[in-house]
């Protein structure tokens, strides 16, 4: 939406069935391989865009013709810092 200025929404917090996210270029546990792919904007209002449209054998096709998008993404890193520890905490506590 607008509101979110060019950013992205993850919920990494979908853990029930059918609700989980993968990380890009994971090859997905299902018949051919399928890689989840990264794409650009203009990819999503393809009519024929599909799940299983790339996979392990076309990968390295679709990378030369089009490039990464994501290549350039460690530029936007930013450290944990204190939050680590806070992390590490709450997980300490939640393994009793």
């Amino acid at each position: 939406t607008a509101k979110r200025k060019g950013r992205l929404y993850l919920d990494v917090g979908r853990n029930g069935r059918a609700q989980t996210s993968i990380s890009p270029y994971s090859v997905r546990p299902r018949a051919g391989a399928p890689v989840a792919m990264p794409l650009e904007w203009s990819e999503l209002d393809d009519p024929e865009l599909r799940p299983d449209g790339w996979n392990i054998a076309t990968v390295r096709d679709r990378l030369a013709d089009r490039g990464d998008p994501w290549e350039h993404l460690s530029r936007h890193g930013r450290s944990l810092g204190t939050r680590a520890h806070d992390l590490q905490r709450l997980l300490d506590d939640v393994r009793g």
